[in-house]
């Protein structure tokens, strides 16, 4: 591989991997094994996974995703956590 392709290569890679992942509703409930409801309710009442509109559509970024899951690790059933704990 020549040194232009394989910049040609890394740069694709970077512009790839900069684009946000958006997910649907189904995608999160099934990423976080949770009912679609419970998705749709936490989005009417607040307190959920910060979402996008777009037109009709509602769809959640992945980098959006993880932080807010991040943010609810525990090491122990006692330990409050950290969001919404």
């Amino acid at each position: 591989m020549k040194t232009s392709d394989l910049e040609r290569s890394t740069a694709a890679t970077t512009a790839i991997s900069n684009q946000d992942i958006l997910l649907t509703e189904f995608d999160l409930a099934r990423r976080q094994n949770r009912s679609v409801k419970t998705i749709r309710n936490q989005r009417v009442l607040g307190g959920g996974v910060p979402f996008i509109k777009i037109g009709r559509l509602v769809r959640y970024r992945l980098s959006d995703v993880i932080p807010w899951e991040n943010a609810r690790l525990h090491s122990s059933t006692s330990d409050r956590g950290g969001a919404d704990a």
